[in-house]
């Protein structure tokens, strides 16, 4: 990430999935048609990402096989994409899987939010937004200083960014920037 101290190539953890899967949050914005050919828009988050697909919530029904289009604004992609799998959550929600289709990938680069994410338990610790550190609780909670990160209140280091490492002030490593 541009602006932290020892720049070093992407070093993406490897797992038994062919690309890493991300579980957090993106805002979308979901366009296709239903099946009795009404046009429909969706605002909606993901619940995870990977560069070729995502898993969203949806209130429209769709189908496996449909085609939708994506907009994810805040990471400055867009893409159509091929239903994969569709469950239902609940009375009027439905978690849908999609694979992007004619290539195109998905990738956080444009992202202005950064999440510490946490890959042995695949989950997010908190995020870096124009200078500020946000708890998992979406709580500001320090302040970003060159290559450290020092509390909002009492200045004390929270954390330290090495290439695209987030490390507590022990050096253990608490995630990795995505």
């Amino acid at each position: 990430m541009a602006g932290y101290a020892n720049e070093e190539p992407d070093l993406e953890e490897k797992h038994d999935r062919e690309e890493a899967r991300w579980n957090i949050p993106i805002p979308i914005e979901v366009r296709g048609t239903r099946s009795d050919g009404a046009e429909f828009k969706e605002d909606s988050i993901t619940a995870d990402a990977s560069p070729s697909g995502m898993c969203l919530l949806l209130t429209v029904p769709v189908k496996r096989g449909e085609r939708i289009w994506i907009r994810a604004p805040e990471e400055d992609f867009e893409s159509p994409a091929e239903v994969r799998e569709t469950s239902p959550l609940g009375l009027h929600m439905n978690r849908v899987r999609v694979r992007f289709v004619e290539g195109k990938k998905f990738g956080r680069k444009a992202a202005a939010k950064k999440y510490v994410y946490d890959f042995p338990s695949e989950t997010w610790v908190g995020y870096l937004l124009e200078g500020t550190y946000y708890n998992s609780k979406h709580e500001p909670f320090g302040k970003v200083e060159g290559c450290r990160i020092v509390s909002l209140d009492s200045g004390d280091l929270l954390f330290t960014l090495r290439w695209d490492r987030v490390y507590d002030p022990r050096a253990n490593c608490v995630g990795q920037l995505i």
